[in-house]
């Protein structure tokens, strides 16, 4: 069966997902804390030993060793792979991240899986993906639904700037692979490769096909400064700093203020008190 939006295969996929969350919502929410937590950290440690070691566990990646692919090369690997630290030792706003983002991302890749349209269904690198993917929107979510993390409105501004952190966090990666010759082919300049890399649009926009309308927008809304002419015109990161800290934060705020409405109502509230005070 070949994979495309809307097929069969797209929508087994995404019930699939829909299903794994929510019977590990309902197995697990009488639980006790400690036995969730140990239910999320143990698919946070699943999900980045498959990472780590895709050429023991994936049987289409037997013998290719330690490679690019198994380090933070785009932001789903990234998240995965911080995923257990935040976990364990995040705070405030970036556990509020890794609740957005890090459900946000997977199932934004899941719902427009663009690298396999066209191509077999039931294959190992779609099951790899899959499986993956899923496990970092279970590890996300589940932590919130069974109230061990609550979002906080007040976080709303951070988001942004740790999503910028995750992209530096990538570059770094791009860099080391390329001086430990994990990446590239040994002869091209570093900026180059970053170029063609490009996890995320860091270095230019580069959407998939049939989402041209989104580089519009970005670039419609990037200040001047970082828009060039010919050639390669945008600055590495910074060029969409402006419109994605919008976008984020103006989705964060929506979503958290949506989730956190009493405590953004009490805080509406004692503001208009301070200022019936002191006029």
């Amino acid at each position: 069966m070949k994979f495309g939006y809307f097929t069969p295969a797209y929508f087994i996929s995404l019930g699939v997902t829909v299903l794994f969350v929510t019977a590990l919502y309902f197995a697990f929410f009488k639980c006790k804390k400690g036995v969730q937590k140990g239910v999320v950290l143990t698919l946070m440690l699943l999900n980045v030993a498959q990472h780590l070691l895709k050429s023991f566990v994936w049987p289409h990646l037997y013998g290719r060793g330690f490679a690019y692919e198994n380090t933070a090369y785009n932001v789903c690997a990234a998240l995965i792979l911080l995923s257990p630290f935040v976990f364990l030792f995040g705070k405030g706003g970036m556990k509020d991240f890794m609740v957005l983002v890090g459900t946000g991302g997977p199932l934004l890749a899941l719902v427009v899986p663009f690298w396999f349209e066209g191509k077999d269904w039931l294959s190992w690198e779609f099951l790899r993906f899959f499986v993956c993917h899923v496990l970092l929107v279970a590890t996300s979510l589940l932590p919130a639904l069974w109230g061990l993390h609550k979002l906080s409105y007040r976080n709303f501004w951070k988001i942004p700037l740790y999503f910028f952190g995750v992209l530096i966090l990538i570059m770094f990666n791009i860099v080391v692979c390329v001086c430990l010759g994990l990446y590239g082919n040994g002869t091209e300049k570093l900026f180059d490769v970053l170029y063609a890399a490009n996890p995320c649009w860091m270095m230019h926009p580069a959407p998939p096909a049939g989402f041209g309308w989104v580089q519009t927008v970005l670039e419609a809304l990037s200040p001047p400064i970082f828009l060039g002419g010919n050639g390669r015109p945008y600055v590495p990161l910074l060029w969409y700093a402006v419109p994605m800290y919008l976008v984020l934060a103006l989705a964060a705020f929506a979503l958290t203020a949506l989730i956190d409405r009493k405590r953004l109502a009490q805080d509406v509230k004692s503001l208009f008190r301070r200022r019936k005070k002191t006029s």
